[in-house]
């Protein structure tokens, strides 16, 4: 938008934009949609990661259900909202994928909805348009992780809710009364806080930030979820030791565990903060060197049009060209081409040191009174904060394969987007005006390749189709051969009623077939149990032993140490070497000897001693 343009803003809930974009707008209204639409066709149901975080979302809320208690009976480390609502489907649907899936898509099209409303107050007109629909295109759907079969239904409850608290603070339109966006602003924080508890306190700061000249707004919208949540935890906690709550509920936000702290550093890039660092220093150059390409091209634009208009309409179409070559090139490189390209880093990690930056600079403009140093003066100060936060979560390792960035990017993205669109209005003027036209057509660009790569990517060739009792899955069919027979074997081998165990994660065998989990943890991940921990699981399952035990070799994304039994649960591992015997393992990896931790993935089903007979284990090997 040029510099000093008015942001059109609703007066009195008239619309108060030239007529003749309205049509326009009305179109470009629907691109976010029209990237979500396609994106989970393109993808259907091949969002799980069985393996990995699954386990515990699907059978943690099956347990609550059946009567267990959360907190006292079930590790837990979130807030009980989202676990309750599964128990809630569970007791309607019973196991299905398919409940679960349309609570991931509620989710997930409340969240795009909100941030295309804020698009559209912050960037009116198609430019706000293609900024949301850039936030839902790239993060949305990545694997691991993603909205639409979260590693952490809390985090997306979360992350829907501080999205509708921003679109409610911003709400311009006087028609609906203070009042009612109080009240919602106050049910969105109070989703918030009884999800991830820490979300939740930073969306109480947002809220209060940008009503504090209003304070007894602020007491009613940031005080009542802080009150309600607080009535929620209290009850839930009643009687269950505080040491417990700190160790396995969700008091572990006041100590994290190891493993905890190693997935934030991971996520975050500071695991190897100089190569992270020198990736965020790349993908600079290469913004830097896209942005430049764009101002040489609005300044022949400029130059061309006064003699030669479509000279200049091809001035400014040429670095879109350029920039599309590109995005090809990286979304479906040559062969020759891609340990290349492979070795540059997405672009979108430039997004949280942006977001980071510009929130400084709102705090240096309210400091010397300079507004027109602020990056986005059209973005609220608390979305700016907030989207400084959560850019902090991945800070040097934006969009590198961890599940956080489906939830922690869209929101930065779209900061990311306005930022794009102060700077191209305010150097128009010394570049050429067509400069923030050429700035939304490479946003463009960027979008269309980053839908037809992702598409692309899911319906390509490597998937396979896993039936089950609670519906079909498809996976990559490394996972989808093996899980299909060792499916079929624990199906003949535990009991009806009977249980199941497995490391690191293996909940989804017991969520498909029945089997109850004996045991408090759901999860075996590095730094989840101390030796003493160790301990106490080996004694229940002594005293209780299961029906079966399954070995899965499967490696949590941001986890340093990798084998189990060897680089980590040293004193378990042993254990079940020394209790247990393997009678049938599946997978590429099934070999003799095999660990958790080596390159081919394998599923090992083990049983307790009494429980073996003499017939060798079977290994059946899969290309």
């Amino acid at each position: 938008m040029p510099s000093g343009s008015a942001v059109p803003t609703l007066e009195g809930g008239a619309d108060v934009r030239p007529r003749a974009t309205r049509p326009l707008d009305r179109a470009a209204a629907l691109l976010p949609w029209l990237s979500f639409l396609i994106l989970l066709v393109a993808s259907w149901n091949r969002w799980m990661e069985p393996f990995v975080d699954t386990g515990r979302e699907l059978m943690v809320p099956r347990r609550i259900a059946e009567g267990e208690r959360l907190y006292r009976d079930i590790q837990f480390f979130h807030g009980p909202l989202a676990p309750y609502a599964g128990a809630l489907l569970e007791r309607l649907a019973g196991g299905s994928f398919a409940a679960r899936t349309v609570l991931a898509l509620a989710l997930a099209a409340a969240a795009a909805e909100a941030l295309r409303r804020l698009a559209r107050t912050w960037l009116p007109g198609p430019g706000g348009s293609i900024a949301a629909a850039l936030a839902v295109a790239l993060p949305f759907f990545l694997r691991p992780g993603g909205w639409m079969c979260p590693f952490s239904v809390d985090t997306a409850v979360a992350i829907a809710a501080l999205t509708g608290t921003l679109h409610l603070l911003s709400d311009r339109n006087t028609r609906r009364p203070a009042a009612w966006r109080d009240a919602g602003i106050a049910a969105c924080l109070t989703a918030a806080l009884l999800s991830r508890p820490e979300l939740g306190l930073a969306g109480v700061a947002v809220a209060a930030l940008e009503l504090r000249r209003a304070p007894r707004r602020i007491l009613f919208a940031a005080g009542a979820p802080i009150a309600i949540s607080g009535g929620a935890y209290a009850l839930l906690s009643a009687g269950i030791p505080f040491r417990r709550l700190v160790a396995d509920g969700w008091l572990a936000i006041l100590r994290p565990p190891e493993a905890f702290q190693s997935v934030y550093r991971s996520y975050a890039g500071l695991d190897r903060p100089l190569l992270r660092a020198g990736e965020l220093a790349l993908a600079s150059i290469l913004l830097l060197l896209a942005a430049c390409l764009l101002v040489v091209g609005a300044a022949a634009a400029e130059r061309l049009r006064p003699s030669s208009p479509s000279g200049g309409r091809l001035a400014a179409l040429v670095p879109l060209l350029v920039i599309a070559i590109a995005a090809i090139a990286f979304q479906f490189p040559p062969a020759s081409w891609a340990p290349t390209l492979a070795l540059f880093p997405p672009v979108v990690r430039v997004v949280p040191a942006v977001c980071a930056l510009a929130f400084a600079a709102r705090v240096a403009a309210w400091g010397t009174g300079r507004a027109a140093i602020d990056w986005a003066p059209s973005v609220p100060a608390g979305a700016l904060l907030l989207a400084a936060l959560f850019g902090g979560r991945l800070f040097l390792a934006a969009g590198y394969g961890g599940p956080y960035n489906a939830f922690f990017l869209p929101l930065p993205i779209l900061v990311a987007c306005a930022v794009a669109a102060r700077a191209a209005g305010r150097w128009s003027a010394a570049f050429g005006a067509a400069l923030p036209a050429i700035v939304q057509g490479a946003l463009a660009v960027l979008l269309a390749a980053s839908v037809t790569g992702l598409s692309a990517a899911y319906r390509g060739p490597g998937w396979e189709t896993l039936e089950t009792r609670a519906g079909a899955v498809v996976l990559p069919a490394r996972e989808a051969r093996p899980a299909g027979l060792a499916l079929a074997d624990l199906e003949q081998r535990v009991t009806p009623g009977g249980s199941l165990v497995g490391f690191p994660e293996a909940g989804f065998f017991n969520y498909v077939i029945g089997a109850r989990e004996p045991l408090p943890v759901d999860q075996f991940w590095p730094g989840h149990l101390d030796p003493a921990g160790e301990d106490r699981i080996a004694a229940r399952i002594a005293a209780q032993p299961p029906d079966a035990v399954v070995l899965v070799n499967a490696i949590a994304v941001g986890e340093g140490l990798r084998a189990f039994g060897e680089d980590y649960s040293r004193r378990l591992g042993a254990f079940l070497a020394s209790s247990t015997r393997p009678v049938a393992a599946y997978g590429p990896g099934a070999h003799v000897g095999e660990k958790i931790g080596d390159p081919q993935f394998f599923i090992e089903i083990r049983v307790p001693l009494a429980r073996t007979g003499t017939r060798p284990p079977e290994r059946k090997r899969l290309p």
